[in-house]
């Protein structure tokens, strides 16, 4: 953890490379979610010392067993809304929080008709942009590409795109 960004990257590289070459299995305990994602085959979730869920790193992200577990990976994280501050569409039964990772929505400037949020700012990150919206007395996250129109103070129209739903203990209710 206290080594710079690059030679951390490199170090993720070599710790991978070598345990392809030996075909040992690896025990990797980390916090950071970039070094789980892109080191692991199997990634485990611990919550208060239990284990929650454990699966590949795209299962653990695309279908995640809980808040807990769904709040754990992403960059930017995922966006936990409730039902009812944007249009739900076709939601499961007893959906109480919607869960909006950055390709679960579809952001665009509400040029003619109803906004359902307004760009707070728009974070240049180089290949990417954090698009910071506020939606009723929510803020979300979520990316745009570089060469967005969006900026501060532009009311856009939100819309979902297959997002996870959790019901009221916080577990994931199963898509339609």
């Amino acid at each position: 953890s206290s080594l710079d960004a690059k030679l951390r990257a490199d170090l993720r590289l070599e710790l991978k490379r070598i345990q392809a070459e030996v075909g040992a299995t690896m025990l990797y305990v980390t916090h950071d979610q970039i070094e789980a994602m892109t080191m692991a085959n199997r990634i485990g979730i611990l919550a208060d010392g239990v284990l929650v869920q454990i699966g590949t790193p795209r299962t653990i992200y695309s279908e995640p067993a809980n808040l807990h577990v769904a709040a754990r990976l992403g960059q930017p994280a995922i966006n936990l809304l409730p039902t009812g501050l944007l249009p739900d569409g076709d939601m499961p039964a007893g959906t109480k929080t919607i869960g909006a990772r950055t390709e679960h929505l579809s952001i665009g400037k509400a040029s003619n008709g109803p906004a359902d949020g307004v760009v707070d700012w728009v974070e240049h990150l180089g290949d990417q942009n954090h698009l910071h919206v506020t939606v009723g007395s929510k803020k979300l996250v979520t990316l745009t590409d570089p060469d967005t129109q969006l900026e501060k103070g532009d009311r856009v129209a939100i819309r979902y795109r297959a997002p996870l739903f959790f019901d009221q203990a916080g577990n994931r209710i199963a898509n339609r």
